[in-house]
């Protein structure tokens, strides 16, 4: 068929294209009508930069790349914070909050949602476990007189009804129904309306919050800042939800870091005791050793191999303080006594990688306590995060013990340098030589005793300075619908019954062909 006898054949069918076109539209009114409208509401947050005690956890990142382990230091923060936001355990709890399982609905031509200041009574069923779906009908007057029938729980319906007033708790087959007014009951339109009351097993909202109606995403990759957007089809609950959701990422943002913040102090502290013990011994060893040698100022002695080595021993001083550190380190994680515990951060500085090791096994950790507060240990959900805890622990084990080796190497050509400048003076007292070992002993320990005290007081101060988002723009939306799109789906519905007779015109054709 050419492309003229297609059209002249479309202009003598004129009658199908309008019959089309009148059905394609009526269909798409008659959903315009029938579909609720979707409102959505925006927000945006910023994910401040860590300082104090967080910003450790970014320096401790360069131990692990002593050890070898690189590429684990990428800038993944904001993205980190963006999936916590929309973790199942953070929306389960909105869930829980704003009592989004329960559902009221006024059935007509368009479904009416009833929510917040629309919504006339509050329904609460008693001695139900988190899989079970619930449904019911309620017939409601103005007056608070209320009737409820067709009550089902699973796949089971139950005859017979139940009469009372608000305020009151019915006994039924699926449970006792509490059933409270709100201040929207005595501004009802109607005398009585009948709401359908629909009670959903609560890990399905989540999946519905996080595939439907929650998004969250960067809003560029250069800056710090997180968008929230939410579809609904009530104004007020898509406000709630975000407001929700960020209250309760900060509030388990809080706990979190409270929880490594007190774990790293205890450790400091324990850390402090035992290197005042071993510095007091050293004082008393340098003491007794300068009351024997008559020598109350070992520095002088050695003030030719100070001014010559300067960098050398610049160089032992700060391997030996990682080497400790390091040593610290492996020593805590091979602690069986300590292996549910979380890890602390407060010791290494410009170590970005194992940072992020160490941040990402207590962040895992902090899941598993907070599933076993709520469930048990012989959950398969914390079985399969014990294995990862396992893997993460000697991932981070290795990353230790091979910074260690590295810097056992360089410690050894530091000292092979230092021992070449100890042969410059060879001729200073050997008493004043002997001394030196003591004494460089007492300012590494020293050094690390300073380390450790100005952690402990970043630590005092993080306790104040909690808050990691701060809120640029609350939920805002325009008033217009967002979906559906009015003059998208009465364009489409044109070209649809455009289309369809044209389609049909041209199989007759080919049919005719053959």
């Amino acid at each position: 068929m050419t492309v003229s006898n297609f059209i002249k054949t479309c202009f003598s069918k004129w009658k199908w294209f309008a019959l089309s076109l009148a059905a394609t539209m009526l269909l798409a009114i008659a959903y315009l009508v029938v579909t609720p409208p979707k409102y959505t509401k925006k927000a945006q947050v910023l994910v401040k930069e860590e300082s104090g005690m967080g910003a450790l956890m970014g320096q401790i990142g360069g131990l692990a790349e002593l050890g070898g382990i690189m590429g684990l230091g990428a800038s993944s923060n904001v993205y980190n914070e963006m999936y916590a936001m929309q973790s199942p355990w953070l929306l389960l709890t909105v869930v829980d909050q704003l009592g989004l399982d329960m559902s009221y609905t006024i059935k007509g031509i368009r479904n009416k949602e009833l929510y917040g200041e629309d919504l006339p009574i509050n329904v609460s069923i008693k001695n139900l476990t988190d899989e079970d779906d619930v449904s019911m009908k309620i017939d409601l007057k103005k007056n608070g007189d209320l009737k409820v029938y067709k009550l089902k729980k699973n796949k089971d319906k139950y005859k017979g009804e139940l009469t009372g007033r608000v305020n009151q708790t019915l006994k039924s087959a699926v449970g006792d129904l509490e059933i409270t007014s709100t201040d929207a009951l005595g501004k009802m339109e109607k005398d009585e309306v009948t709401i359908e009351v629909c009670r959903t097993e609560p890990m399905a909202i989540v999946e519905g919050l996080r595939k439907k109606m929650l998004t969250v995403a960067v809003s560029n990759r250069e800056a710090s800042i997180i968008d929230i957007n939410c579809k609904d089809v009530s104004k007020e609950r898509a406000v709630d939800i975000i407001n929700a959701v960020i209250a309760e990422y900060r509030k388990e943002s809080i706990e979190d870091k409270d929880a490594q913040i007190a774990v790293s102090e205890r450790y400091v502290v324990e850390r402090l005791a035992s290197l005042e013990n071993e510095l007091r011994t050293l004082d008393q060893r340098v003491a007794d050793y300068k009351s024997k040698t008559m020598m109350p100022d070992l520095e002088v002695m050695a003030k030719v191999y100070a001014e010559s080595a300067k960098d050398i021993s610049e160089a032992h001083l700060e391997l030996s303080n990682q080497l400790y550190v390091a040593q610290a380190i492996r020593d805590y994680l091979r602690d069986e006594s300590k292996k549910d515990e979380l890890l602390p951060v407060l010791l290494v500085a410009d170590n970005q990688g194992l940072a992020d090791q160490v941040s990402e096994y207590n962040a895992l950790q902090l899941q598993r306590n907070k599933i076993i507060a709520s469930s048990s240990k012989e959950s398969p959900l914390v079985k399969d995060i014990d294995k990862q805890l396992s893997a993460m622990h000697d991932a981070v084990l290795a990353s230790a013990n091979n910074a260690i080796k590295q810097l056992q190497i360089q410690l050894k050509s530091v000292k092979a340098k230092e021992n070449e400048g100890k042969q410059l003076i060879a001729s200073a007292p050997k008493k004043a030589i002997g001394g030196l070992t003591d004494e460089r002993d007492w300012k590494v320990l020293n050094e690390v005793y300073v380390f450790l005290l100005q952690k402990r007081e970043e630590a005092q101060m993080s306790k104040a300075l909690k808050t990691d988002i701060r809120l640029l723009t609350p939920p805002l939306g325009v008033k217009k619908q967002s979906s559906p799109n009015k003059i998208s789906v009465l364009f489409c519905s044109f070209i649809l019954g455009l289309f369809i007779p044209a389609f049909l015109i041209i199989f007759r054709a080919s049919i005719k062909k053959k």
